[in-house]
């Protein structure tokens, strides 16, 4: 079963899901890519964190999903089992219409030596390809 309906994808969840060549979803997960796993693309704009809904994230880790955090230029590609280590112990937050923790920039380490997932944007700029035929074959091959 696929978890609560989302209202919406934003214009670069609707590019990445895009170049993804992945099937979007409109209810749940953002979408399923070429190799029919889930994923679900969270992006830090003012805030330097991430809402993950507990719902999506449960589905995730059963269905051995990834998210893709995007903050800015950078991307990582983090398993959804990695995810749930580094959020902090104790209750979901309730203060909206579904659960969620936060999962703040610097525990993904962006920029950073040692950072966890993929390091999509230094890949794009050490191969020098265009980020979308990037995104299209980097997602292909994982």
């Amino acid at each position: 079963m696929v978890p609560a309906k989302t209202i919406r994808h934003t214009i670069n969840e609707n590019k990445i899901i895009a170049a993804m060549g992945a099937t979007k979803h409109s209810t749940g997960v953002d979408g399923i890519d070429t190799n029919q796993i889930p994923f679900e693309v969270r992006e830090a704009r003012r805030l330097l964190k991430f809402r993950i809904q507990k719902d999506v994230h449960e589905y995730l880790v059963k269905n051995k999903g990834y998210y893709i955090f995007k903050k800015g230029k950078e991307m990582l590609q983090v398993d959804a089992k990695k995810v749930t280590k580094m959020l902090k112990k104790g209750a979901w937050n309730k203060d909206r219409t579904y659960p969620y923790k936060f999962l703040h920039c610097k525990d993904l380490a962006f920029g950073e030596k040692g950072q966890l997932g993929s390091g999509i944007m230094e890949d794009v700029q050490n191969h020098q390809t265009n980020a979308t035929d990037y995104y299209a074959n980097y997602f292909a091959t994982k």
